[in-house]
């Protein structure tokens, strides 16, 4: 499960993204207020979803959430 923080108005637009490419991952919000949400995904999925979150990235201003 990879955790990230975005912009939490863009919360929408990385979930329409990420399903525009069925079955490679799922996006889940876990706190909207701060836009932080999840992404499960799929076995061999991941250099694709990796390269397609890089491409948005200044788009959502994402940062990824290191687990402590």
């Amino acid at each position: 499960m990879h955790r990230y923080l975005i912009d939490r108005r863009q919360v929408h637009l990385l979930r329409f993204i990420i399903e525009a490419y069925p079955g490679m991952a799922v996006v889940s919000t876990i706190d909207s207020a701060l836009g932080l949400v999840a992404l499960a995904i799929a076995p061999g999925c991941e250099p694709d979803v990796l390269r397609i979150l890089e491409a948005e990235r200044e788009a959502l201003k994402l940062r990824e959430v290191c687990e402590a």
